[in-house]
């Protein structure tokens, strides 16, 4: 009658290290060991002959009967001799716990040699049975800290809120509201978000991307499955956000080159993640995943429902919601919004009604979208914290440098939105100006942060340009000023110079260093023309109205 307890072990009458065999310590393991706990007493020294750093290594596959098996020959399992010897004084009965190396050695050798197929099944008890004992030794990490790390968990909570902030500009009811003029200067959400969004936009696409090719090379360089889901569902959700910011952005700025090809590369990526998303919803549990879970039920947690996200269909209507937020984006660029249907076109009220609709999907299906991949994210969190328990737990509490990054990328938005909300619009004002231009304020607000813009806007050559700066100062919006407290406000648009003045002809433009002495012309750029050369037309004539001076942009 075999052994099935550690008073039969002491029971028996051993002598020699020989009589020892290891299926008497197989059966030990499973009788004294918890599939609950996982943490018996003896498991510790009992876990010292299994690679720790490598794990992997043993071929452990998930049998029908939620078990583990190993499949590695024991023959070719290289433990070292102090590995085996602390086993030995941990595990075996007195007095043989006191065997000396060789005896230990012989011991192990002829085990694995003579009794292959029970040292296998001693190892897999192991396994099985004292998951507490080697996944606390610290050679063992389930989850990546800079993907389930607390850090990673603030940067997103921080992304999500700036983007709900600033995702309600593009709703289209609201986008007459916000574009309306307003005289306040200080304190305005509306003037500080349309002032940062080109500078938040930029930062969300960085994040985006160098998330989303991390996620492809960390997807086929990693082997813990759920490490690849969460970081699937984090780039999908940050590509989300793009689109809806890309809309904001559109919404309320001129039409710049780069943000259309951001968005597109953004798209690109994002399909060919969700192309191929089958082959992490497929991908195996790497051995430490396997290994590492507590509870009845853990192999048929890792290896099937709980964990695959295509029975809940996650990242289906994430994606879906993805490409009608995708869609909605294109009506507010500024290419298709000069050709939106109006009342002055005579367009039918159906289409406009469809067109505000369309405007509107970016924050509607955006934020549906959100939703589901935050829930897809924090439902694999939570599974596997209570999966693995303090192994998973212990990595989501270290702080790597990726984590600080994430949380450092929002501090330039959020400050800019600060110093705009405080400080005033000017600045925001003149990030929307066209290149060359600067914004020059004459004189100081009120103390209830009046002082109207008086004066127009200087022409310029551009049409474009000529007609943004006239809606930027809200021409056909200003009234009389009836402030008594100061003088009117005058705007100045100048190109800042530096070219040679003389003092006693102030303001006007002269020579510039390095070119012969000509009289000032405002058919030529700079008022000269070298004999013998063509006369320059990288840049246009000066305008014959143009206050101040005048040199190369």
């Amino acid at each position: 009658m075999e052994p099935t307890a550690w008073f039969s072990l002491q029971q028996i009458n051993l002598t020699t290290l020989d009589q020892l065999e290891i299926s008497y310590l197989a059966e030990f393991i499973r009788t004294q060991g918890s599939n609950t706990t996982r943490n018996a007493t003896n498991c510790k020294p009992a876990s010292r002959i299994l690679p720790l750093s490598n794990l992997s290594s043993l071929i452990i596959e998930p049998t029908p009967y939620e078990n583990l098996t190993v499949g590695i020959d024991p023959v070719n399992l290289d433990v070292g001799i102090i590995e085996l010897v602390d086993m030995a004084k941990g595990l075996f009965p007195f007095p043989l716990n006191n065997s000396g190396v060789g005896d230990v050695t012989t011991w192990w050798t002829n085990a694995t040699i003579n009794d292959n197929a029970a040292t296998k099944d001693f190892l897999s008890a192991v396994v099985n049975m004292c998951g507490g004992g080697y996944c606390k030794s610290g050679y063992i990490n389930v989850g990546n800290q800079d993907i389930v790390g607390i850090g990673m968990i603030l940067a997103i909570v921080m992304l999500l809120f700036l983007t709900l902030a600033f995702c309600s500009l593009s709703f289209g009811p609201v986008i007459p509201i916000v574009a309306r003029p307003s005289k306040k200067k200080r304190f305005s959400f509306r003037a500080a978000c349309i002032g940062t969004v080109d500078e938040l936009f930029s930062a969300v696409f960085v994040f985006a991307l160098a998330l989303i090719v991390s996620t492809f090379v960390f997807r086929y360089k990693t082997d813990s499955r759920f490490d690849a889901l969460m970081a699937n569902a984090l780039s999908q959700l940050c590509a989300t956000t793009v689109v809806m910011l890309a809309a904001s952005y559109w919404a309320h700025n001129r039409e710049r080159p780069h943000a259309t090809g951001s968005v597109a590369v953004i798209a690109i990526l994002t399909i060919a993640m969700f192309a191929t998303h089958a082959t992490v919803a497929n991908m195996h549990a790497s051995a430490a995943e396997l290994a590492c879970g507590i509870g009845s039920g853990r192999i048929s947690t890792i290896r099937g429902d709980p964990f695959d996200m295509k029975k809940f269909h996650f990242v289906p209507v994430g994606f879906g919601a993805f490409c009608l937020a995708l869609f909605g984006s294109v009506f507010h660029h500024p290419w298709v919004h000069r050709h939106r249907p109006t009342k002055e076109k005579g367009s039918f009220i159906l289409w406009r009604v469809l067109w505000k609709i369309a405007q509107s999907l970016p924050s509607v299906a955006g934020l549906i979208g959100l939703v589901v991949y935050a829930a897809y994210f924090l439902n694999t969190w939570q599974m596997m914290k209570q999966t693995y328990g303090a192994t998973f737990s212990k990595n989501v509490k270290n702080w790597g440098f990726g984590q600080y990054l994430a949380i450092f990328t929002w501090l330039p938005p959020v400050l800019s939105f600060m110093h705009i909300f405080f400080g005033g619009m000017e600045m925001s004002l003149e990030k929307k100006l066209p290149q060359g231009w600067r914004v020059i304020r004459e004189s100081r607000d009120d103390e209830e942060g009046g002082g109207e813009k008086s004066g127009s806007p200087r022409v310029v050559a551009d049409s474009a340009n000529e007609r943004e700066m006239r809606s930027l100062l809200g021409k056909g919006h200003t009234k009389k000023n009836k402030s008594t407290s100061t003088p009117p406000q005058t705007t100045y648009y100048q190109f800042p110079s530096n070219v040679d003045q003389q003092p006693e002809s102030h303001g006007v433009p002269t020579r510039q260093t390095g070119y012969p002495d000509q009289a000032y012309s405002p058919d030529h750029i700079q008022g000269y023309q070298i004999p013998g050369f063509p006369s320059p037309s990288v840049y246009p004539p000066t305008p014959r109205e143009a206050p101040g001076f005048f040199q190369r942009r």
